[in-house]
């Protein structure tokens, strides 16, 4: 017996460099693996503890803020749900600069 899930938001592969920022202000740096129009996931948090409900802002390289809600976390990843969805011209600049970090870091190590 197989498991169908319907997804209502496209979700999209990332490998992006974030920081995320509690509302009490102590930031935590993570990578955002990945990003639809009305979430994100992050992993690499290491030892930050956040809990469902805690209100947190992701902030990208490119001085992107994504404001949102922790819906869960476990070691060292969490599922935001974003406050305000993002548009698509919004979501294709995220993708375009989840492109050039790729492809910059593929450049120092020559793959």
């Amino acid at each position: 017996m197989s498991v169908l899930t319907i997804r209502s938001h496209r979700r999209y592969a990332m490998r992006l460099p974030v920081e995320v920022e509690r509302d009490g202000g102590s930031n935590t740096s993570g990578l955002l693996i990945e990003l639809s129009q009305q979430g994100a996931r992050i992993s690499n948090l290491r030892d930050a503890d956040y809990v469902a409900g805690e209100q947190v802002w992701i902030q990208t390289a490119d001085d992107t803020a994504l404001e949102g809600t922790v819906r869960w976390a476990h070691d060292g990843l969490a599922g935001v749900r974003l406050n305000r969805s993002l548009h698509l011209p919004e979501l294709r600049d995220l993708l375009e600069a989840n492109r050039r970090e790729v492809e910059s870091v593929e450049l120092q190590y020559g793959t």
